[in-house]
């Protein structure tokens, strides 16, 4: 989740984030308003398609009513005529006075035909084998046929539309058909109700088209692909949408006359119908959109505009404060009053931090003086000793205080420089123990070197310690380098060398001379009983190497915070 706070930390973010959620209900019920309005009027335009196939399918529905009526009525008057007799008169007036139909004939419960007004047939005509005839057998009711030729020269295709006659005892006397010419069915063509840019066809149970409405369009190019036809005369699909031979994408509708026998389908543009719907959906989404883009714009500019510039501004301030500029001052002319308020704040804290910092550094001048002033004192207080034991020692007639006298003037000497360096600067806090360690063990080489026996190396790493360890150290490296002349090299000449090696923050120190050199399990003296306490002073460890014979080796290592002040 750090990644996420991450994110969310900058200002305009939040502010982005919280409009977002201030208008996350409203722009979801905009756009579940949107969706609902695209689904209803999606409806509506649907059920529009499906009124006007409704309409378009009226003619023919009426029509093919009429034909029932006609049949059922001939039906129950006419009888099958005797052998080798004529056709009722009522068979030649039948054309005048019904000219859509093309033809009519009475047929036998064997198929064959036993009277018709077609004129034209020579010979016997027997319509046992085909489909509609076998439908009407099975059915014992009104049937209509696919798409037939008319007669037997199949000049015009048309329909047949056939009645069976039954009698007594539900006995199939005979049948009584009418072939219906489709160019009388083309009144569907002229239903001025119907919009321009629709396509009607109207099909058989085989997919035929019997007769169409197509306006513009070039002959079937209105009808859907094959298979979707298959589809609506199985009844598989009766509402969709899909593109036609032409390519242009319809809406389709469809109706079912007689039992499945006609199909009228009705095709209307998407772009004239559904077209609108989707722009209208579109808008209001958009709209939602801009209004929400406009949201998030106005959290980001009216953020950076009333609380960003202003922060930074402060910021800037706050900069300049802590690199000592106090007397600066923000322009928060325009800022929120909070903003102006805490700007203020700020003026009055710089003035505080201001005034606190001047009584600091009188303070501090004060101190320092004081510091150099006991300083000064101390030192003085030294050289005060130094100079009563200089006195003492020169009228002391006894060689072993003469020693001890001795003993103590280098280390007092040695404290007097330690003071001196620990000063130099202002009283640091840090001293330069390179230099100090140099000074102090040349002052002591020499001050008990007159006859110049013992001579001194010194090659010392850049060292600095603190004042509260500089004094320990320089503590051991007078006793371990007064040792080294007064018992190691006693009347004999030979060299002191004084090193040391740094590695990271930790420094090795060693002192080494070559002179008679001691077994440490056997001394008991005062130098080495101080030894560890300065060493455990300095948070240090230390080690003695000697063997009568063989000088000494003397080894500390202890850690440098720092290094030597320039």
């Amino acid at each position: 989740m750090r990644w996420l706070a991450r994110l969310l930390d900058p200002l305009r973010v939040r502010l982005s984030v919280l409009m977002l959620l201030v208008l996350a209900a409203p722009v979801a019920g905009g756009v579940l308003i949107a969706v609902q309005s695209y689904d209803e009027q999606t409806q509506r335009a649907e059920a529009q398609v499906h009124q006007l196939a409704t309409l378009a399918a009226s003619h023919e529905r009426d029509f093919f009513f009429d034909t029932w009526r006609l049949l059922v009525g001939l039906a129950a008057d006419l009888r099958l005529p005797e052998p080798g007799g004529r056709c009722p008169r009522l068979f030649g007036a039948f054309l005048d006075i019904y000219p859509e139909y093309g033809s009519l004939a009475l047929i036998d419960p064997e198929g064959l035909q036993v009277c018709s007004t077609d004129r034209g047939n020579k010979g016997p005509v027997k319509f046992g084998g085909e489909d509609w005839y076998r439908r009407l057998i099975a059915s014992r009711d009104f049937t209509l046929s696919d798409l037939v030729p008319l007669g037997a020269a199949g000049a015009n295709p048309s329909l047949v539309a056939a009645m069976p006659i039954i009698g007594e005892g539900d006995s199939l006397v005979g049948v009584i058909a009418v072939w219906i010419k489709l160019d009388r069915m083309e009144q569907v063509a002229r239903d001025s109700g119907l919009p321009d840019d629709g396509v009607v066809y109207v099909l058989d149970r085989r997919g035929d088209v019997l007769t169409r409405r197509t306006g513009a369009v070039v002959g079937d190019a209105g009808l859907p692909q094959p298979d979707l036809v298959a589809q609506v005369v199985a009844d598989e699909v009766l509402e969709f949408r899909a593109a036609g031979l032409d390519s242009k994408e319809r809406a389709y509708s469809t109706v079912v006359l007689q039992g499945g026998a006609i199909h009228v389908l009705f095709g209307l543009p998407v772009a004239s119908t559904f077209t609108w719907i989707e722009r209208d959906l579109a808008s209001r989404l958009a709209v939602i959109g801009i209004t929400l883009a406009a949201a998030l714009a106005a959290a980001l500019v009216g953020g950076h505009l009333l609380v960003i510039r202003w922060v930074r501004a402060l910021r800037r301030l706050v900069a300049d404060y802590t690199a000592g500029k106090l007397d600066e001052r923000a322009d928060l002319a325009g800022a929120p009053a909070e903003l102006r308020e805490l700007g203020d704040g700020f003026a009055v804290m710089a003035r505080r931090i201001a005034l606190r910092e001047a009584d600091l550094k009188r303070n501090i001048g004060e101190k320092d003086v004081l510091i150099r002033e006991i300083h000064h004192r101390v030192k003085n207080n030294l050289q005060t000793v130094l100079s009563m034991l200089s006195l003492r020692l020169r009228g002391q007639r006894d060689t072993a205080a003469r020693a001890a006298l001795a003993e103590a003037e280098v280390r007092v000497r040695a404290l007097a420089l330690v003071q001196r360096h620990l000063y130099l600067d202002d009283a640091t806090s840090l001293v330069d123990m390179t230099t100090l360690l140099s000074e102090l063990a040349a002052s002591i080489v020499a001050a008990a070197n007159a006859d110049g026996h013992v001579a001194l190396e010194v090659e010392l790493p850049p060292l600095a310690l603190e004042q509260d360890r500089a004094t320990p150290l320089a503590l051991l490296v007078t006793e371990l380098i007064t040792n080294a002349i007064v018992h190691g090299l006693h009347g004999r000449r030979g060299t002191i060398r004084l090193a040391g090696r740094r590695e990271g923050e930790m420094v090795t120190i060693t002192l080494i001379d070559d002179g008679a050199g001691f077994d440490p399990r056997a001394s008991g003296g005062l130098g080495l009983a101080l030894v560890p306490g300065l060493v455990k002073q300095m948070g240090g460890e230390s080690r003695l190497e000697s063997a009568p014979g063989s000088g000494t080796r003397w080894t500390l290592t202890l850690r440098a915070v720092a290094p030597p002040p320039a």
